[in-house]
């Protein structure tokens, strides 16, 4: 028997069912001059450390270490580069802004730290990777508590194994490797640098296509993307080659909803669909008393200026100012109206002038301003009859 196979055989494993068993065995085997090599268990188990003997983690030192250092990267590069090589005053901001390079400085430093504490726990740990991983227990991070120790030296094992069982051990075994029970194989060798270079190789020729597609560094790239990456902009007016109607700005699709959740206006502009909405489209609303006040705020609000607050154009400010005479709302002929018909004129505009407010205003408040048109024309003082010729006197 070789050196190195009776150093892997003074090795053996033990597995427990109960966490509090696995702490005492450990402590059993530290105290009878065992080594314990390691435990393996579901969770983190209160105390182990303590009972391994094992000292403080350096990795706590390493990871201060890496932040320091992508602190004082980031600091140094954003102070040269602001300061020094291309410095540029913005706004009255001094050269040497501390407070702006805080946000790079601490995404450096977090990022340095993680990955510094990373690679130091795999080199502190002599962990590399494997192609094949020997299986030390099919239960030691499932439901089983497993240790592997090393023997004391002139003590045969099943004196060792017979002490385990009477600390609860469900079974232990020497421990060998599988290398050894199968003979050396290419795939159970760790992977060694040259390995992990090769592993890089790939992402190295890639950097190395880039100067070699492009020389000249003064221009953009080669584009792999069919031109997709480059913004286009158009306005809502302007002319497209490829959209329905040659504009970009398209009509909704037929039965769209509003953002409201309405159903879209079956009407179009124009006299006939007024005359056909006066038809068709009744008030959805009752008049009450919230709804006469809405109606009112709104109508004074928007209407007044040309109709005047009455609806008889009296204040009108289109009036005041010589300008045509806008229809007036408590005479006959717009008493006669349907509402349906009020309703459209409000949201299309009137035949020739009037503006329609489809637009600004919704529908529930167009509507209650027509309640509110029909209680002005409720309460408008009837216009007084023409004088008669009278005949001669006697």
């Amino acid at each position: 028997m070789s050196s190195t196979e009776h150093l892997h055989r003074s090795r053996f494993r033990a597995s427990f069912a109960d966490p509090e068993q696995l702490l005492h065995a450990v402590n059993h085997l530290r105290t009878a001059g065992h080594r314990v090599l390691d435990t393996y268990t579901p969770f983190p188990v209160h105390g182990m450390d303590e009972a391994m003997g094992l000292r403080p983690s350096r990795l706590s030192r390493a990871c201060l270490a890496f932040a320091a250092l992508g602190l004082a990267i980031a600091a140094g590069l954003q102070i040269w580069t602001s300061a020094v090589d291309y410095p540029l005053i913005t706004g009255g901001k001094p050269l040497l802004a501390i407070p702006a390079f805080i946000p790079v400085a601490f995404e450096l430093t977090v990022l340095l730290a993680g990955l510094g504490v990373v690679a130091s726990f795999f080199v502190a740990a002599r962990m590399r990777p494997r192609l094949r991983v020997p299986d030390l227990h099919p239960g030691a991070n499932d439901d089983r508590f497993v240790l592997a120790a090393e023997l004391a030296a002139d003590i045969q094992f099943p004196a060792v194994a017979r002490e385990l069982a009477d600390l609860g051990a469900l079974e232990s075994s020497l421990l060998v490797e599988d290398r050894f029970q199968r003979g050396g194989s290419f795939w159970d060798r760790p992977a060694g640098v040259g390995a992990l270079l090769l592993a890089c190789l790939p992402a190295f020729l890639l950097l190395a296509l880039v100067p070699i597609l492009n020389r000249d560094f003064q221009r953009r790239n080669l584009t792999w993307d069919g031109g997709m990456g480059v913004p286009l902009s158009a306005q809502a007016f302007d002319a497209s080659g490829v959209l329905p109607g040659g504009k970009v700005l398209q009509a909704p699709p037929p039965d769209t909803l509003s953002r409201r959740g309405e159903p879209p206006l079956a009407f179009g502009p124009g006299k006939a669909e007024a005359e056909r909405a006066g038809r068709e489209l009744q008030n959805p609303y009752q008049p009450t008393q919230a709804r006469f006040n809405r109606g009112k705020l709104v109508f004074e609000r928007v209407c007044a200026t040309c109709h005047g607050r009455e609806g008889d154009n009296n204040g009108s400010v289109i009036v005041a100012r010589g300008a045509f005479a806008p229809t007036v709302l408590v005479s006959p002929v717009v008493r006669d109206m349907p509402d349906g018909r009020l309703f459209h004129i409000a949201t299309f505009g009137g035949p020739t002038k009037m503006k329609g407010y489809g637009d600004l205003l919704s529908r529930e408040d167009r509507w209650q301003v027509v309640l509110y048109i029909r209680e002005l024309q409720k309460a408008a003082k009837p216009a007084a009859a023409p004088a008669q010729a009278t005949g001669a006197q006697p």
